[in-house]
């Protein structure tokens, strides 16, 4: 996209003057820092197609869901309205939205304690989004069911790729998804879905903001916990499963909301979807865009020796 387009965006958005649009580099979003006389801002829009792309509702419910969190004064960064009331920004298929730039860095070698802040913030979400539904609908889920049907259509991509040991690779994933299976009444809210390191930002000990809210639906709060186990404990450049961080991530977890007997008898399994349902995404990754050796080798290590990993760990809650 043109840097006049960007500036005809967000023109009618009281930002001042316009000193400087920038692209920034995501992992498929159309992105741009904007830095204007009143601030810095940040513009996202989804891409035109493929499984990032989000219809103007969808958008509509992620405003919704940082709205409710940031009236509870959690820490995110709501759209900005511009000056007809406006939040949602369109483009020829491309929908997202403008919010102040985020400022913080994420801590990508964390300490225990750090581990420990983050599981508080984590448990603490989780209390304000239990139950919540955002009124506009949520069409893009990653719960087991989903990713199951979706794996059906991607499997036949992987086959006819170049992705060494696809065979087995698919016969991994189909064993391990067809034997996940989690309780209706386990506690369910509009989750975030991708609370790795990047997503959560630091000054000093304090979280300045949660971002990235562009997978968020409503689902089971341990899918959530899942995916943030798999991103906060694993150490040495995902080679090592940790227990001690695991144990640090749920005590302060449950400073904020106590997990309950069945939610604790499902996180081994929902770690494991977690590794799966990445495992697939950095498989498709490299099939069918980065062509990276290293989005293969996390995709099969993600199987083979994260999956081990989990299996083996004791995951002790105390």
């Amino acid at each position: 996209m043109q840097t006049e387009t960007v500036r005809a965006l967000i023109h009618n958005f009281a930002l001042g003057d316009i000193v400087r649009v920038t692209p920034v580099e995501t992992s498929g979003n159309l992105a741009y820092s904007i830095e204007a006389s009143t601030g810095i801002y940040f513009l996202r829009l989804c891409p035109e197609h493929g499984p990032r792309w989000r219809s103007e509702s969808e958008i509509q419910a992620e405003v919704e869901l940082l709205d409710h969190l940031a009236q509870h004064i959690f820490p995110v960064l709501p759209a900005l309205a511009d000056k007809d009331g406006k939040r949602v920004i369109t483009w020829e298929n491309h929908n997202g939205y403008l919010r102040a730039f985020a400022e913080g860095e994420p801590k990508l070698q964390p300490t225990l304690g750090e581990v420990e802040t983050f599981g508080k913030s984590l448990g603490t979400f989780h209390t304000l989004i239990e139950k919540y539904k955002t009124p506009h609908a949520r069409e893009h889920v990653w719960d087991p069911e989903h990713t199951k049907r979706y794996f059906m259509e991607d499997k036949e991509i992987l086959l006819r790729s170049n992705l060494t040991n696809a065979k087995e690779f698919i016969r991994i994933v189909e064993q391990r998804l067809e034997a996940l299976y989690f309780p209706e009444n386990l506690s369910a809210g509009t989750i975030h879905e991708d609370l790795g390191k990047r997503h959560v930002l630091w000054r000093d000990d304090t979280i300045t903001s949660v971002i990235d809210f562009d997978r968020a639906y409503y689902g089971k709060l341990v899918f959530d916990l899942g995916q943030a186990a798999r991103g906060w404990c694993f150490t040495d450049e995902w080679k090592t499963w940790s227990d001690e961080r695991f144990r640090a991530l749920v005590r302060g977890y449950e400073k904020a909301r106590r997990l309950t007997e069945l939610e604790k008898e499902f996180v081994r399994d929902a770690i494991a979807f977690a590794i799966l349902e990445r495992a697939i995404s950095f498989a498709l990754r490299y099939v069918l865009d980065t062509h990276d050796p290293a989005d293969e080798t996390f995709a099969w290590s993600s199987v083979t020796e994260h999956l081990a990993s989990i299996d083996a760990s004791d995951l002790n809650f105390t």
